[in-house]
């Protein structure tokens, strides 16, 4: 009976060192979320940033993105939004980032078909967006 005690504390402890060892590598975009829009939007996505009290309007809160859209994250609108075109965040308070997403480009394809080249960077930011999602 001891010896059976003992191999299943030992196959168990086992367990708990691979369990423990594994880890979860962070989503690509965590970093340049982290960086360029929690000040704003906040850790989590609900628009509660530290700078939020600062600025005239309330930060959107990116975590209901999904649910304002049917249940459907708006990948395409949340694309247009970050990027943008040049003059557009003139007359808004989000900046532009377009130039702090240039760099490598890949082939993203609207929900219309549309083969579009865009920022992997910007790719990235959006699918964490998109796992902020409530």
């Amino acid at each position: 009976m001891g010896r059976i005690i003992a191999s299943v504390i030992t196959v168990c402890t086992g367990l708990v060192i691979v369990v423990g060892c594994t880890s979860v590598a962070p989503h690509p975009g965590r970093e340049t979320y982290t960086r360029y829009c929690s000040g704003c939007h906040g850790s989590t996505g609900l628009g509660n940033g530290p700078a939020a009290e600062n600025l005239p309007l309330q930060p959107a809160d990116l975590s209901i993105l999904k649910e304002a859209n049917d249940g459907i994250f708006p990948t395409e609108h949340v694309l247009t939004t970050v990027h943008g075109y040049p003059g557009k965040h003139e007359a808004s308070i989000m900046p532009e980032f377009g130039p702090l997403l240039d760099g490598p480009k890949q082939i993203w394809v609207s929900p219309g078909g549309e083969e579009i080249m865009t920022p992997v960077a910007l790719l990235e930011l959006v699918g964490y967006l998109e796992t902020l999602q409530r």
